[in-house]
């Protein structure tokens, strides 16, 4: 590796991450797939690492902040786990959050109901839509009886 690669990738990484906040993997995935090597990826994650424009534990954070009023939990790990992050961060997220899926599920019934109409109203069929909708978006079975 040269030291203009290494320049190159701590360049290209600092684009990246000017563009949005990124998990280590998302930054070591995009550097690969730009043709750096393997030496010249390293050197820019360890670069970024040492000022914190990459931090795992603050992305996990930051996500849930943002998206736990209209994710579930369970949605919220599993998009976590896909962008590679640590299972430690994404427990500490998931458990800095206050009153579970309450919030995140009432929005969610909101959107689908029509205006106006209550769940008393609806059909049995519609009712069983309904739920289904809910379970499919990672709701627990018990919280979306409860709600409905």
């Amino acid at each position: 590796m040269d030291s203009e690669e290494l320049l190159r990738a701590k360049k290209k990484a600092m684009s990246l991450l000017n563009y949005k906040d990124r998990t280590e993997w998302e930054l070591m995935d995009k550097l690969a797939k730009a043709g750096f090597s393997e030496e010249a990826i390293n050197g820019a994650l360890e670069y970024a690492r040492s000022f914190h424009y990459i931090d795992d534990e603050r992305y996990a954070m930051h996500f849930v902040d943002i998206h736990h009023k209209s994710k579930s939990i369970k949605r919220l790990e599993q998009d976590l786990a896909n962008k590679h992050v640590p299972e430690k961060y994404i427990s500490l997220a998931i458990e800095s959050i206050e009153g579970g899926d309450c919030m995140a599920l009432e929005k969610e019934l909101q959107k689908i109901l029509k205006k106006g109409m209550t769940f008393e109203e609806m059909t049995y069929e519609e009712r069983q839509k309904t739920a289904a909708k809910l379970y499919r978006k990672g709701f627990n079975i018990y919280d979306v009886k409860k709600y409905l």
